[in-house]
């Protein structure tokens, strides 16, 4: 995760999930990082600056769930 600041967003039913999670806030997928967990599932997160969501949209949008 280089030299950037990253949020934490969640985790994903899987990475295609995460991949559609960020296309649909429209960030771009090289402002994501996504790492495959137990399951078939993924967390996410996302280069701090990259998205116009506030933090309290951001928040909100992982706390609605990603399943």
């Amino acid at each position: 995760m280089s030299d950037f600041d990253f949020d934490e967003v969640g985790e994903f039913g899987s990475e295609k999930a995460a991949e559609d999670w960020a296309k649909d806030n429209n960030i771009d997928l090289r402002d994501v990082d996504i790492k495959p967990t137990s399951g078939g599932k993924a967390r996410a997160w996302v280069r701090r600056g990259s998205t116009r969501m506030s933090d309290i949209e951001l928040r909100n949008s992982r706390d609605r769930g990603f399943f």
